[in-house]
Protein backbone atom coordinates (compact mmCIF):
# COMPACT_ATOMS: atom_id res chain seq x y z
CA UNK A 1 0.00 0.00 0.00
CA UNK A 2 0.95 3.56 -1.26
CA UNK A 3 0.79 6.08 1.77
CA UNK A 4 0.76 9.99 0.97
CA UNK A 5 0.99 12.57 3.64
CA UNK A 6 -0.31 16.47 3.20
CA UNK A 7 1.54 18.82 6.03
CA UNK A 8 -0.67 21.67 6.12
CA UNK A 9 -3.79 20.27 4.16
CA UNK A 10 -6.36 23.11 4.95
CA UNK A 11 -4.99 25.49 2.78
CA UNK A 12 -8.22 24.63 0.22
CA UNK A 13 -7.76 26.49 -2.94
CA UNK A 14 -3.87 25.20 -3.12
CA UNK A 15 -4.62 21.71 -1.84
CA UNK A 16 -7.75 21.00 -3.86
CA UNK A 17 -5.14 21.93 -6.67
CA UNK A 18 -2.78 19.14 -5.74
CA UNK A 19 -5.34 16.64 -4.37
CA UNK A 20 -7.45 16.12 -7.22
CA UNK A 21 -4.09 16.45 -9.30
CA UNK A 22 -3.30 13.16 -7.35
CA UNK A 23 -6.35 11.59 -8.38
CA UNK A 24 -6.07 11.99 -12.27
CA UNK A 25 -3.27 9.26 -12.08
CA UNK A 26 -3.92 5.33 -11.79
CA UNK A 27 -0.58 4.91 -10.25
CA UNK A 28 -1.53 7.17 -7.23
CA UNK A 29 -4.93 5.20 -6.43
CA UNK A 30 -4.42 1.65 -7.31
CA UNK A 31 -3.83 1.33 -3.22
CA UNK A 32 -3.44 4.85 -1.18
CA UNK A 33 -3.77 6.16 1.97
CA UNK A 34 -3.99 10.01 2.04
CA UNK A 35 -3.55 11.45 5.19
CA UNK A 36 -4.57 14.60 5.27
CA UNK A 37 -2.95 17.02 8.45
CA UNK A 38 -3.38 20.62 9.81
CA UNK A 39 -3.46 22.38 12.87
CA UNK A 40 -6.65 23.92 11.87
CA UNK A 41 -9.56 21.36 12.74
CA UNK A 42 -12.09 23.49 10.96
CA UNK A 43 -9.99 23.97 7.09
CA UNK A 44 -8.84 19.92 7.72
CA UNK A 45 -12.09 18.70 8.46
CA UNK A 46 -13.56 20.67 5.15
CA UNK A 47 -10.53 19.49 2.71
CA UNK A 48 -11.19 16.02 4.01
CA UNK A 49 -15.29 16.40 3.52
CA UNK A 50 -14.55 17.61 0.04
CA UNK A 51 -12.07 14.55 -0.99
CA UNK A 52 -14.40 11.89 0.78
CA UNK A 53 -17.35 12.96 -1.33
CA UNK A 54 -15.53 12.79 -4.50
CA UNK A 55 -14.92 9.40 -3.53
CA UNK A 56 -18.31 9.23 -2.72
CA UNK A 57 -19.20 10.29 -6.38
CA UNK A 58 -16.78 8.17 -8.26
CA UNK A 59 -16.66 5.04 -6.26
CA UNK A 60 -15.55 2.62 -9.12
CA UNK A 61 -13.03 5.34 -10.38
CA UNK A 62 -11.32 5.89 -7.01
CA UNK A 63 -12.24 2.29 -5.32
CA UNK A 64 -8.03 1.62 -4.67
CA UNK A 65 -7.80 5.14 -2.53
CA UNK A 66 -9.02 6.17 0.94
CA UNK A 67 -8.59 9.48 2.80
CA UNK A 68 -7.28 10.38 6.61
CA UNK A 69 -7.90 13.38 8.41
CA UNK A 70 -5.28 13.78 11.75
CA UNK A 71 -4.10 17.25 13.67
CA UNK A 72 -1.10 14.77 14.35
CA UNK A 73 1.96 15.16 12.39
CA UNK A 74 3.55 12.46 13.34
CA UNK A 75 0.53 10.03 12.89
CA UNK A 76 0.33 11.62 9.29
CA UNK A 77 3.80 11.41 8.37
CA UNK A 78 4.42 6.94 9.80
CA UNK A 79 4.62 5.62 7.16
CA UNK A 80 3.95 7.70 4.43
CA UNK A 81 6.40 7.24 1.21
CA UNK A 82 5.39 10.89 -0.04
CA UNK A 83 5.25 14.31 2.18
CA UNK A 84 3.81 17.21 0.68
CA UNK A 85 4.01 20.57 2.60
CA UNK A 86 2.31 23.77 2.73
CA UNK A 87 2.49 25.15 5.95
CA UNK A 88 2.15 28.85 7.10
CA UNK A 89 3.36 29.47 10.66
CA UNK A 90 1.48 32.09 12.10
CA UNK A 91 -1.10 32.61 9.36
CA UNK A 92 -2.26 35.73 8.36
CA UNK A 93 -1.45 37.57 12.00
CA UNK A 94 2.38 37.12 11.53
CA UNK A 95 2.10 37.82 7.80
CA UNK A 96 0.25 41.26 8.51
CA UNK A 97 3.69 42.05 11.25
CA UNK A 98 5.93 40.59 8.34
CA UNK A 99 4.66 43.57 6.15
CA UNK A 100 3.50 46.18 8.34
CA UNK A 101 7.02 46.66 10.60
CA UNK A 102 9.04 47.14 7.88
CA UNK A 103 7.03 49.45 6.21
CA UNK A 104 7.77 51.57 9.19
CA UNK A 105 11.58 51.48 8.39
CA UNK A 106 10.57 52.73 4.41
CA UNK A 107 10.85 49.01 3.45
CA UNK A 108 7.81 48.36 1.45
CA UNK A 109 7.44 44.76 0.24
CA UNK A 110 4.29 43.59 -2.62
CA UNK A 111 4.54 39.53 -1.17
CA UNK A 112 7.16 39.59 1.69
CA UNK A 113 7.64 35.43 1.45
CA UNK A 114 10.42 35.10 0.28
CA UNK A 115 13.38 37.43 0.93
CA UNK A 116 14.13 40.95 2.86
CA UNK A 117 12.66 40.55 6.26
CA UNK A 118 9.51 39.25 5.53
CA UNK A 119 10.65 36.60 3.61
CA UNK A 120 13.52 35.87 6.31
CA UNK A 121 10.83 35.90 9.64
CA UNK A 122 8.74 34.01 7.37
CA UNK A 123 11.19 31.17 7.15
CA UNK A 124 12.10 31.42 11.10
CA UNK A 125 8.69 31.27 11.61
CA UNK A 126 8.38 27.65 9.93
CA UNK A 127 11.99 26.15 10.65
CA UNK A 128 11.44 24.66 13.71
CA UNK A 129 8.12 22.71 12.57
CA UNK A 130 10.14 21.96 9.59
CA UNK A 131 12.68 20.32 11.85
CA UNK A 132 9.79 18.16 13.68
CA UNK A 133 8.50 17.31 9.99
CA UNK A 134 11.85 15.62 9.53
CA UNK A 135 12.41 14.44 13.17
CA UNK A 136 9.27 12.91 12.62
CA UNK A 137 10.36 11.37 8.71
CA UNK A 138 13.50 9.81 10.17
CA UNK A 139 11.89 8.09 12.78
CA UNK A 140 8.94 6.78 11.67
CA UNK A 141 8.30 7.55 7.95
CA UNK A 142 8.41 5.46 5.23
CA UNK A 143 10.68 2.27 6.10
CA UNK A 144 11.67 4.01 9.12
CA UNK A 145 14.73 2.48 10.52
CA UNK A 146 18.61 2.89 9.90
CA UNK A 147 18.66 0.84 6.81
CA UNK A 148 14.55 1.78 5.62
CA UNK A 149 14.16 3.93 2.79
CA UNK A 150 13.21 7.47 3.63
CA UNK A 151 10.28 9.34 2.35
CA UNK A 152 10.49 12.33 -0.48
CA UNK A 153 9.66 15.43 1.13
CA UNK A 154 7.96 17.55 -1.70
CA UNK A 155 8.27 21.49 0.23
CA UNK A 156 5.98 24.21 -1.42
CA UNK A 157 6.07 26.26 1.66
CA UNK A 158 8.12 29.62 0.68
CA UNK A 159 10.56 30.99 1.19
CA UNK A 160 11.32 28.07 -1.13
CA UNK A 161 14.91 28.13 -1.29
CA UNK A 162 15.42 28.59 2.57
CA UNK A 163 13.30 25.85 3.55
CA UNK A 164 14.72 23.56 0.90
CA UNK A 165 18.43 24.29 1.87
CA UNK A 166 17.68 23.88 5.74
CA UNK A 167 15.99 20.95 5.26
CA UNK A 168 18.64 19.45 3.58
CA UNK A 169 21.32 20.74 6.01
CA UNK A 170 20.05 18.74 8.53
CA UNK A 171 18.87 15.51 6.16
CA UNK A 172 20.58 15.74 2.83
CA UNK A 173 18.57 14.45 -0.04
CA UNK A 174 15.42 14.90 2.03
CA UNK A 175 13.72 17.70 0.07
CA UNK A 176 13.03 19.10 -3.03
CA UNK A 177 11.37 22.41 -3.49
CA UNK A 178 8.59 22.84 -6.08
CA UNK A 179 7.38 26.11 -7.64
CA UNK A 180 5.25 26.87 -10.71
CA UNK A 181 7.21 30.26 -11.72
CA UNK A 182 9.01 28.30 -14.30
CA UNK A 183 6.30 26.39 -16.13
CA UNK A 184 4.06 28.84 -15.53
CA UNK A 185 6.52 31.68 -17.31
CA UNK A 186 7.13 29.01 -20.03
CA UNK A 187 3.68 28.60 -20.90
CA UNK A 188 3.07 32.60 -20.70
CA UNK A 189 6.29 33.08 -23.59
CA UNK A 190 5.27 30.31 -25.83
CA UNK A 191 1.89 32.05 -26.03
CA UNK A 192 3.46 35.18 -26.23
CA UNK A 193 6.01 33.82 -29.13
CA UNK A 194 2.59 32.08 -30.61
CA UNK A 195 3.89 28.85 -30.64
CA UNK A 196 3.02 25.08 -30.42
CA UNK A 197 4.84 23.36 -27.72
CA UNK A 198 6.06 20.97 -30.08
CA UNK A 199 8.33 23.86 -31.43
CA UNK A 200 9.30 25.47 -28.19
CA UNK A 201 11.91 24.94 -25.95
CA UNK A 202 14.07 26.14 -23.28
CA UNK A 203 17.23 26.19 -20.46
CA UNK A 204 15.94 27.70 -17.46
CA UNK A 205 18.20 27.46 -13.95
CA UNK A 206 19.13 29.75 -11.41
CA UNK A 207 17.67 30.08 -8.08
CA UNK A 208 13.78 29.92 -6.99
CA UNK A 209 11.75 32.94 -7.87
CA UNK A 210 15.30 34.02 -10.22
CA UNK A 211 15.81 31.63 -12.61
CA UNK A 212 16.68 32.85 -15.97
CA UNK A 213 15.83 31.24 -19.53
CA UNK A 214 19.28 31.07 -20.73
CA UNK A 215 18.44 29.31 -23.67
CA UNK A 216 14.91 30.39 -25.58
CA UNK A 217 14.53 28.08 -28.43
CA UNK A 218 12.10 28.13 -31.10
CA UNK A 219 11.73 26.48 -34.81
CA UNK A 220 8.97 26.64 -37.50
CA UNK A 221 8.26 22.93 -37.66
CA UNK A 222 9.06 19.39 -36.77
CA UNK A 223 12.08 19.63 -39.47
CA UNK A 224 13.21 22.76 -38.96
CA UNK A 225 16.46 23.86 -37.00
CA UNK A 226 16.19 25.43 -33.28
CA UNK A 227 16.52 29.07 -33.44
CA UNK A 228 17.32 31.57 -30.76
CA UNK A 229 14.46 33.31 -29.59
CA UNK A 230 14.94 36.27 -28.34
CA UNK A 231 15.06 38.06 -31.41
CA UNK A 232 11.39 37.08 -32.00
CA UNK A 233 10.52 37.83 -28.64
CA UNK A 234 11.63 41.32 -28.97
CA UNK A 235 9.64 41.74 -31.90
CA UNK A 236 6.44 40.52 -30.43
CA UNK A 237 6.81 42.93 -27.78
CA UNK A 238 7.66 45.69 -30.35
CA UNK A 239 4.45 44.74 -32.30
CA UNK A 240 2.21 44.49 -29.51
CA UNK A 241 2.45 46.81 -26.50
CA UNK A 242 -0.02 45.13 -24.65
CA UNK A 243 2.39 42.35 -23.84
CA UNK A 244 5.16 45.08 -22.14
CA UNK A 245 2.32 46.38 -19.95
CA UNK A 246 1.17 43.45 -18.50
CA UNK A 247 4.59 42.88 -16.67
CA UNK A 248 6.59 45.98 -17.32
CA UNK A 249 9.10 46.05 -14.43
CA UNK A 250 9.67 41.90 -15.24
CA UNK A 251 10.35 43.02 -19.34
CA UNK A 252 12.29 45.82 -18.32
CA UNK A 253 14.62 43.31 -16.03
CA UNK A 254 14.77 41.12 -19.28
CA UNK A 255 15.88 44.19 -21.25
CA UNK A 256 18.67 44.92 -18.87
CA UNK A 257 20.06 41.57 -18.53
CA UNK A 258 19.45 40.15 -21.76
CA UNK A 259 17.46 37.07 -19.90
CA UNK A 260 13.57 36.55 -19.52
CA UNK A 261 13.17 35.00 -15.64
CA UNK A 262 10.74 33.54 -13.88
CA UNK A 263 9.33 35.66 -11.23
CA UNK A 264 6.19 37.94 -11.67
CA UNK A 265 6.96 41.52 -11.18
CA UNK A 266 5.36 41.99 -7.65
CA UNK A 267 7.62 39.54 -6.72
CA UNK A 268 10.71 40.91 -8.56
CA UNK A 269 10.66 44.00 -6.99
CA UNK A 270 11.38 42.64 -4.00
CA UNK A 271 14.91 41.08 -4.66
CA UNK A 272 16.78 43.98 -6.45
CA UNK A 273 17.79 47.62 -5.09
CA UNK A 274 15.97 49.27 -8.22
CA UNK A 275 12.68 49.68 -7.83
CA UNK A 276 10.61 49.86 -4.52
CA UNK A 277 13.00 52.67 -3.68
CA UNK A 278 10.95 55.69 -4.61
CA UNK A 279 7.61 55.85 -5.53
CA UNK A 280 8.03 57.57 -9.13
CA UNK A 281 9.40 54.01 -9.76
CA UNK A 282 6.27 52.14 -8.67
CA UNK A 283 4.20 54.14 -10.57
CA UNK A 284 6.35 53.78 -13.87
CA UNK A 285 6.29 50.44 -13.65
CA UNK A 286 3.08 48.93 -12.49
CA UNK A 287 1.55 46.42 -14.79
CA UNK A 288 -1.69 45.43 -16.08
CA UNK A 289 -1.71 42.05 -14.77
CA UNK A 290 -2.89 41.52 -11.26
CA UNK A 291 0.60 40.29 -9.97
CA UNK A 292 2.16 42.77 -11.58
CA UNK A 293 0.89 45.35 -8.85
CA UNK A 294 3.63 46.94 -6.95
CA UNK A 295 1.49 48.13 -4.38
CA UNK A 296 2.69 47.38 -0.77
CA UNK A 297 1.11 44.80 1.05
CA UNK A 298 -0.53 43.83 -1.82
CA UNK A 299 -0.37 40.17 -1.77
CA UNK A 300 -1.40 40.17 2.40
CA UNK A 301 -4.51 42.21 1.25
CA UNK A 302 -5.31 40.04 -1.82
CA UNK A 303 -5.05 36.24 -0.33
CA UNK A 304 -7.15 37.57 3.28
CA UNK A 305 -10.08 38.72 1.24
CA UNK A 306 -9.61 35.15 -0.30
CA UNK A 307 -9.44 33.39 2.55
CA UNK A 308 -11.76 35.38 4.14
CA UNK A 309 -14.52 33.63 1.47
CA UNK A 310 -13.10 29.93 1.37
CA UNK A 311 -15.95 28.72 4.20
CA UNK A 312 -18.33 30.08 1.78
CA UNK A 313 -16.78 28.51 -1.06
CA UNK A 314 -16.57 25.18 0.20
CA UNK A 315 -19.70 25.09 1.74
CA UNK A 316 -21.70 25.80 -1.75
CA UNK A 317 -19.24 22.64 -3.12
CA UNK A 318 -20.25 20.43 -0.65
CA UNK A 319 -24.12 21.11 -1.09
CA UNK A 320 -23.61 19.72 -4.43
CA UNK A 321 -25.26 16.73 -5.32
CA UNK A 322 -22.49 15.36 -7.53
CA UNK A 323 -18.88 17.14 -7.85
CA UNK A 324 -17.79 18.05 -11.15
CA UNK A 325 -13.93 15.99 -11.41
CA UNK A 326 -11.25 18.12 -13.24
CA UNK A 327 -10.62 18.32 -16.93
CA UNK A 328 -7.19 18.63 -16.96
CA UNK A 329 -4.18 18.40 -14.31
CA UNK A 330 -2.72 21.75 -12.65
CA UNK A 331 0.46 21.76 -14.06
CA UNK A 332 1.98 21.48 -10.43
CA UNK A 333 5.29 19.04 -10.10
CA UNK A 334 4.18 16.82 -6.94
CA UNK A 335 1.62 14.75 -8.36
CA UNK A 336 4.20 13.88 -11.47
CA UNK A 337 6.80 13.49 -9.88
CA UNK A 338 5.59 10.40 -7.39
CA UNK A 339 3.78 9.15 -10.44
CA UNK A 340 7.25 9.09 -12.60
CA UNK A 341 9.07 7.21 -9.19
CA UNK A 342 6.30 5.09 -9.01
CA UNK A 343 5.45 3.66 -12.46
CA UNK A 344 9.55 4.33 -14.01
CA UNK A 345 8.30 6.64 -16.53
CA UNK A 346 10.62 9.95 -16.50
CA UNK A 347 9.19 13.36 -15.77
CA UNK A 348 11.33 16.48 -16.58
CA UNK A 349 10.53 19.77 -13.81
CA UNK A 350 12.50 22.66 -12.89
CA UNK A 351 13.13 21.72 -8.90
CA UNK A 352 14.97 22.95 -6.20
CA UNK A 353 18.08 21.77 -5.03
CA UNK A 354 21.43 21.60 -3.04
CA UNK A 355 24.25 22.32 -5.59
CA UNK A 356 26.38 19.49 -4.54
CA UNK A 357 30.49 20.43 -4.88
CA UNK A 358 29.17 23.91 -7.31
CA UNK A 359 28.13 21.04 -10.05
CA UNK A 360 24.66 21.69 -10.67
CA UNK A 361 25.23 25.63 -11.66
CA UNK A 362 28.83 25.97 -11.72
CA UNK A 363 29.43 29.56 -10.79
CA UNK A 364 26.70 29.90 -8.60
CA UNK A 365 28.61 28.85 -4.53
CA UNK A 366 28.79 25.43 -3.47
CA UNK A 367 25.64 23.85 -1.34
CA UNK A 368 23.37 26.68 -2.15
CA UNK A 369 20.10 25.60 -3.04
CA UNK A 370 19.75 26.41 -6.86
CA UNK A 371 16.31 25.68 -9.30
CA UNK A 372 17.63 23.47 -12.42
CA UNK A 373 16.24 21.08 -14.73
CA UNK A 374 15.90 17.21 -12.79
CA UNK A 375 14.28 14.05 -14.09
CA UNK A 376 12.34 11.65 -12.05
CA UNK A 377 12.37 7.99 -12.09
CA UNK A 378 12.43 4.90 -10.29
CA UNK A 379 15.76 5.83 -9.13
CA UNK A 380 14.77 9.12 -7.46
CA UNK A 381 16.06 12.48 -8.50
CA UNK A 382 18.52 13.13 -11.28
CA UNK A 383 19.65 17.35 -11.37
CA UNK A 384 21.23 18.46 -14.44
CA UNK A 385 24.73 20.38 -13.69
CA UNK A 386 27.20 21.61 -15.42
CA UNK A 387 25.13 24.83 -16.05
CA UNK A 388 26.72 27.95 -16.09
CA UNK A 389 25.17 31.51 -15.57
CA UNK A 390 25.76 34.41 -17.35
CA UNK A 391 27.81 36.97 -15.46
CA UNK A 392 24.67 39.54 -14.51
CA UNK A 393 22.30 36.96 -14.01
CA UNK A 394 25.21 35.21 -11.56
CA UNK A 395 25.60 38.67 -9.65
CA UNK A 396 22.10 39.34 -9.06
CA UNK A 397 21.34 35.53 -7.74
CA UNK A 398 24.58 35.86 -5.40
CA UNK A 399 23.20 39.12 -4.13
CA UNK A 400 20.10 36.98 -2.91
CA UNK A 401 21.74 33.70 -2.05
CA UNK A 402 24.47 35.40 0.48
CA UNK A 403 20.80 36.97 2.07
CA UNK A 404 19.30 32.83 2.23
CA UNK A 405 22.64 31.32 3.25
CA UNK A 406 23.39 33.83 6.32
CA UNK A 407 19.29 33.58 7.63
CA UNK A 408 19.65 29.36 6.83
CA UNK A 409 22.96 29.44 9.17
CA UNK A 410 21.26 31.59 11.56
CA UNK A 411 18.27 29.59 12.18
CA UNK A 412 20.74 26.31 12.72
CA UNK A 413 22.78 27.84 15.04
CA UNK A 414 20.23 30.21 16.63
CA UNK A 415 22.35 33.30 16.24
CA UNK A 416 20.00 36.29 16.06
CA UNK A 417 23.39 38.28 14.63
CA UNK A 418 23.31 36.47 11.48
CA UNK A 419 19.55 36.89 10.85
CA UNK A 420 20.54 40.72 11.59
CA UNK A 421 23.25 39.93 8.66
CA UNK A 422 20.52 38.02 6.30
CA UNK A 423 18.53 41.32 6.42
CA UNK A 424 21.18 43.95 6.69
CA UNK A 425 22.50 41.99 3.01
CA UNK A 426 18.93 42.12 1.26
CA UNK A 427 18.84 44.08 -1.44
CA UNK A 428 15.46 46.07 -1.15
CA UNK A 429 16.30 46.84 2.43
CA UNK A 430 19.64 48.03 1.94
CA UNK A 431 18.75 50.60 -0.55
CA UNK A 432 16.55 52.26 1.90
CA UNK A 433 17.73 51.57 5.27
CA UNK A 434 20.92 52.18 7.17
CA UNK A 435 22.56 49.68 9.25
CA UNK A 436 21.40 50.92 12.70
CA UNK A 437 17.75 50.97 11.18
CA UNK A 438 18.02 47.53 9.90
CA UNK A 439 18.96 46.18 13.52
CA UNK A 440 16.05 48.28 14.97
CA UNK A 441 13.83 46.50 12.58
CA UNK A 442 15.15 43.40 13.07
CA UNK A 443 14.89 43.32 16.87
CA UNK A 444 11.74 44.93 16.71
CA UNK A 445 10.10 41.89 14.69
CA UNK A 446 11.93 39.48 17.02
CA UNK A 447 10.10 40.81 19.88
CA UNK A 448 6.54 40.71 17.79
CA UNK A 449 6.70 37.37 16.43
CA UNK A 450 8.09 35.58 19.53
CA UNK A 451 5.07 33.55 20.27
CA UNK A 452 6.00 32.03 17.16
CA UNK A 453 9.69 31.46 17.38
CA UNK A 454 10.20 29.31 20.40
CA UNK A 455 13.71 28.10 19.23
CA UNK A 456 14.70 31.81 20.10
CA UNK A 457 13.49 31.74 23.54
Amino acid sequence: MLKIAFIGAGSFVFGENVLTDILTLPSLIEDTTICLEDIDAHYLDLMYRYMVKLKENYPEKFEGVSFEKTTNQRKAIEGAKYIINAIHVGGYEAYKLDMDIPYKYNVTQCVGDTLGPGGVFRFLRNAHVMKSILKDIEEVGYNSGKDGDKPLLLNYTNPMVMVTWYCNRIMPDSTVGLCHGVFGTALGLRHALGLKEENFSYLCAGINHMAWFIELLYRENKSSPWKNAYPLLNKKLEENPRFEEAERLRVDMGRATGYFMTESSGHLSEYLPYYRKREDLLEKYRGTMIFANLEHNFNYLMSKRNSESVDKKIARKLKRKKLKLKKRHSGEYASYIMNAIETNKPFMFNGNVINKHGGLITNLPKECCVEVPVAADSQGLHPQGGIELPTVCQALCISNIMVQKAAVEGALELDKEKIYHAVLLDPNTASVCSPREVRDMVEEMFEAESNWLPQFK
